[in-house]
């Protein structure tokens, strides 16, 4: 006589195996795509900034990693990071050939032997400030920013998120570090999900972190202030790789706009105009 399975051995089994796929996505060295081109090339690894969660960034970025291997023709493979400090060691180690970082971060991976090669091209690079429609605060009032507003941002390194808008509140009067509480929730979703939670009163993110976000909370949510706008996500290579490769690499991020097949990959990264040239010169004087 047959049973049925104990739920909670099923969830803690369901559990087990989402920690691991998780645990491949965030390694430095592991994540592959099925199925990968069946050449000589060494893996090239392509690393992107943790903005979003590992499986959102996944979802995200993979029709791209394909798209690349199809026009390389050789295996790439996604990866990412837990945090931004980790993946900038990785960057300091050399550890990916590929690297989609923000402005900011940019400046130090240039030092460590990246060059700028592409860029999204489009939307102006601003970081926004974002409350809950009820919140009382409209526009950046210093008397309305005080000890008990609690202000929530992704990570101290998230450049258009923290540290853009921080900079935007200074020169409007308002230093967080002194007029109110700050957290750091690790990634643009989470310090969305606790706004709308009520967890924070304000919360510092870009565009495309808010259009991200289901429509629910979307509409409970609004914007009361936006930065004047840096150079945008650059896509940058490292330069150790064959210089035929990297025009390689450059040609096939310019031209995917091009292919209309190819369209759906950039809607799925939020860039539906793609990318454009970008150089190291213009990132220079990012602060």
């Amino acid at each position: 006589m047959s049973s049925n399975p104990n739920p909670g051995t099923a969830r803690a089994r369901l559990a087990a195996h989402c920690l691991l796929l998780l645990l491949v996505w965030i390694s430095p060295g592991h994540a592959q795509p099925a199925n990968p081109p069946q050449t000589d090339g060494r893996w090239l690894r392509f690393g992107v900034l943790p903005l979003q969660s590992p499986t959102k960034l996944a979802d995200m970025f993979m029709p791209l990693v394909e798209y690349l291997q199809r026009s390389l023709h050789r295996p790439v493979q996604f990866v990412t990071a837990p945090s931004f400090t980790i993946f900038m060691q990785r960057v300091m180690h050399h550890d990916y050939d590929i690297v989609y970082l923000n402005p900011l971060l940019f400046t130090q991976a240039e030092k460590a032997g990246y060059d700028a090669v592409a860029k999204v091209l489009g939307e102006p690079f601003t970081g926004i400030l974002v409350v809950r429609r009820d919140s009382p605060l409209h526009g950046i009032d210093p008397a309305q920013w005080h000890k008990g507003l609690i202000v929530g941002f992704p990570d101290p390194r998230a450049y258009a998120a923290t540290v853009m808008t921080r900079g935007y509140l200074r020169t409007h009067g308002v230093d967080v570090t002194h007029c109110c509480r700050i957290r750091y929730f690790g990634s643009q979703d989470s310090v969305l999900m606790a706004l709308n939670s009520g967890l924070v009163g304000v919360a510092g993110t870009w565009w495309p972190s808010l259009r991200s976000m289901p429509p629910a909370i979307r509409r409970n949510l609004r914007v009361i202030a936006e930065t004047p706008p840096q150079p945008q996500m650059p896509i940058a290579v490292l330069d150790s790789l064959p210089a035929a490769l990297r025009q390689d690499i450059t040609a096939s991020l310019l031209a995917l706009h091009t292919h209309p097949r190819d369209r759906a990959i950039l809607s799925k990264l939020g860039f539906p105009q793609g990318f454009i040239r970008a150089r190291n010169a213009e990132y220079r004087e990012v602060k």
